[in-house]
C-alpha cells in the first residue's frame, strides 16, 4: 500500500478546500487534497463571489482569471423580481457589469470600499480556475477521484486512509494535520463526534423546504425575455416562486424552484422552465438536481488539535446573500496561516484554538443575516391578483413591488458584513482604547482598530495597500526615523515573519492614524501604536499564540 506523506491533508476540492491550498502554499506548505469526485462542479451553485473573497484572490494571484470568467464584461449583473419572465417586473436592483464595478473601485463611487469588487460568476468557472492554479503549483498534491475512508489523530501525526474510488486502490497518507472541508454531509465533522446547532429544512414558501436546482440551456436567443437581462430573476406569483440566474449571460441558466416533495421523479424540468417562462419553453437539460433549502445550521465546534473544519463542513447556510462559500473562503484565509505556523515551528500552543475563537462568531452572525434574508424573500404570501391586468393587480404589484425593491437594497448591498469583520475576542489581537463602531450591515466603517480588516486605500502608482501585504505580518510603518530593528530582529529569532513596509503618512492617515500597524497574514489588524511594545517578547509571544 503506498504511503504519503504531507503537512496538510484536506479532505474536499471545492472552492473552500482549493483556497486552502493555494494560501497554504503561498504560506510555503506543502499539502495534499483529497476529492471524491473526479472533477471539478459540473453544476453552477454559488454564483456570487463576494468583495473580500476576491481580495484573497488577488493576493493568491487568481483575481484578473476570475473575473475574465462568467458573465460578459458589460452584463448588467441586476436584480429583477417578475410575475414571470414574460409577464410584469415587479422590483428592480440595478447593479453593475464588470466593467462598471471596476471603474466604481478605482474612483471610490461603489458601495464597496475594496481594491476588488464583487464579482458574479459561477462556481463551475470558480473552482476550475482554482484547481488549474492549484495543479501548476508544485507544494499542491491534487488526488481527485479519492475519497476519505478513515482517519486517526495521534500525539504528533493524523493517520488517513484514502481510497480511489474507481480502482479501489489504497492510500495511506501521513500528515501534520488534518482539515475537513467536505461540505455538509462531512466525513470529517462526523468522525470527530462534532454535531451541527441549528434549524435544518426550515419550510417557507421560497428557500426553505424541497427545491430543484435545474442547469439548463436554451436552445434560441432568449431574447424572447419581455424582462431586461439581469443576473438574477426572481419569479413572485401566486402559484410558483423561483430563481432564475444567468450563468454565462448567453444561454446558460440556473433555475431553483420551490417544489412540493423532492421525489425527483415526479419533477418535470421543462415544465419547472415553462412556470416560471409564462410560456412554453424548449430548452436543453443539461443537470438537474434536488435540494433541501432552509438550513440555518453551524458545528458546535470547528475542530481541535490537529483536526479542523471550514466552510460548510463548519456551517450551512441558505444561499440567500451569498454569504455559505465566501464566509468558507474567509475561513480557510484565517485557518491557513496559523497551520502554516504551527508547521513551521513558530506557532504557539493557543494559536490553532483562536480559528474557532476567531471564525464561528463570524459564522453565527452571518448564519443570521442569511436566514433573516430568506424569511424576507419567503415568508409572505402572494395574491392571485398578482398578474390580474386589472386595477385590482396593478395595486398589488405596486406594493409587493416596493417591499420587493427594500429587500433586493437589503440582501444585496452589505458592505457591512462582507467587509466589517472583526476579530473583536481573538486571544492574538492587541486592542487599544478605542471602541467598535457597531455591526451594520449596510454601513462598512474602514478603520485600522485591532481585529479589523486592514483597510483598502489606493497609493500612487496604481497599486492598493493589500498588494503590499505579504504571506506573514505586516509591520506599515509611517515614520521611517522610527527605529525598528530590535523589534524586526527579535521577531526573526524566534521564527515570526515580519515584513516592513514604510508608506507615505499623507496618502494613507485618513483609515491609519498610528505611526504603526502591524497586519496579520489573513489581512486583518493584530496591533497598532504610536511606539514599538516596550516588551517585544511578551508582544510576540502574544500574536503567536504562546
Amino acid at each position: 500500500m503506498l504511503e504519503v506523506k504531507t503537512k496538510v491533508l484536506i479532505s474536499g476540492g471545492g472552492p473552500v478546500g482549493l483556497t486552502l491550498a493555494l494560501e497554504l502554499s503561498r504560506q510555503g506548505v506543502e499539502c495534499l487534497i483529497v476529492n471524491e469526485q473526479e472533477t471539478t462542479s459540473i453544476h453552477p451553485k454559488a454564483n456570487a463571489i463576494n468583495a473580500r473573497s476576491m481580495e484573497h484572490f488577488r493576493r493568491l494571484g487568481v483575481s484578473s482569471e476570475i473575473r475574465e470568467a462568467g458573465l460578459p464584461e458589460n452584463y448588467p449583473t441586476d436584480v429583477a423580481y417578475v410575475t414571470r419572465l414574460t409577464g410584469y417586473e415587479l422590483a428592480r436592483l440595478s447593479m453593475p457589469s464588470r466593467v462598471s464595478a471596476l471603474e466604481e473601485s478605482k474612483d471610490g463611487t461603489g458601495p464597496y470600499d475594496c481594491a476588488e469588487p464583487p464579482h458574479r460568476c459561477s462556481q463551475i468557472y470558480l473552482e476550475s480556475i482554482l484547481h488549474k492554479s492549484a495543479l501548476r503549483n508544485r507544494l499542491i498534491n491534487v488526488l481527485f477521484g479519492y475519497r476519505l475512508e478513515s482517519f486517526k489523530e495521534l500525539e504528533n501525526e493524523v493517520i488517513a486512509n484514502v481510497v480511489h474510488i474507481s480502482t479501489g486502490e489504497c492510500r495511506i497518507i501521513k500528515a501534520d494535520y488534518l482539515v475537513g472541508a467536505d461540505g455538509g454531509r462531512s466525513m470529517v465533522r462526523r468522525e470527530l463526534g462534532i454535531r451541527y446547532e441549528g434549524e435544518a429544512g426550515i419550510e417557507r414558501q421560497m428557500m426553505g423546504g424541497s427545491m430543484m436546482a435545474t442547469y439548463f440551456r436554451l436552445s434560441r436567443d432568449p431574447s424572447w425575455l419581455e424582462i431586461s437581462p439581469a443576473w438574477q430573476y426572481w419569479i413572485v406569483s401566486s402559484d410558483f416562486r423561483a430563481l432564475l440566474m444567468t450563468v454565462n449571460g448567453k444561454d446558460e441558466f440556473v433555475l431553483l424552484s420551490r417544489v412540493e416533495n423532492s421525489n425527483r421523479e415526479s419533477i418535470d424540468d421543462l415544465e419547472l422552465i415553462s412556470r416560471a417562462a409564462g410560456c412554453s419553453i424548449n430548452a436543453e437539460i443539461i443537470l438537474s438536481q434536488s435540494w433541501t433549502a432552509g438550513h440555518a445550521l453551524i458545528a458546535e465546534s470547528y475542530g481541535r488539535r490537529r483536526v479542523w473544519l471550514v466552510g460548510d463542513s463548519a456551517h450551512l447556510f441558505t444561499p440567500t446573500g451569498g454569504l455559505g462559500m465566501n464566509t468558507g473562503i474567509d475561513d480557510a484565509i484565517n485557518l491557513a496561516w496559523k497551520l502554516s505556523a504551527m508547521v513551521n515551528g513558530w506557532g504557539g500552543q493557543n494559536l490553532l484554538s483562536s480559528y474557532e475563537e476567531d471564525r464561528r462568531p463570524i459564522g453565527l452572525r452571518n448564519l443570521a443575516f442569511a436566514k433573516s434574508f430568506a424569511e424576507s424573500i419567503g415568508s409572505f404570501d402572494v395574491s392571485s391578483n398578482i398578474e390580474n391586468m386589472k386595477p385590482e393587480g396593478h395595486e398589488e404589484r405596486r406594493v409587493l413591488g416596493k417591499f420587493l425593491a427594500d429587500h433586493g437594497k437589503r440582501e444585496f448591498i452589505i458592505p457591512g458584513i462582507v467587509l466589517g469583520v472583526r476579530y473583536e475576542n481573538s486571544e492574538i489581537i492587541c486592542p487599544d482604547e478605542t471602541l467598535p463602531f457597531k455591526d451594520d450591515p449596510y454601513d462598512y466603517v474602514p478603520t485600522s482598530r485591532p481585529g479589523s480588516r486592514a483597510p483598502h486605500v489606493w497609493l500612487s502608482g496604481g497599486l492598493a495597500l493589500c498588494d503590499y501585504l505579504g504571506p506573514g505580518f505586516t509591520l506599515i510603518r509611517l515614520n521611517q526615523y522610527k527605529d525598528v530593528d530590535d523589534f524586526l530582529a527579535a521577531a526573526s529569532e524566534i521564527g515570526v515573519p515580519i515584513t516592513l513596509v514604510d508608506l507615505e503618512y499623507d496618502e494613507i492617515c485618513e483609515f491609519y492614524e498610528r505611526e504603526f500597524t502591524l497586519v496579520g497574514p489573513d489581512g486583518h489588524v493584530t496591533w497598532r501604536g504610536d511606539v514599538l511594545p516596550q516588551n517585544t517578547n511578551n508582544f510576540l509571544d502574544r500574536i503567536r499564540g504562546m
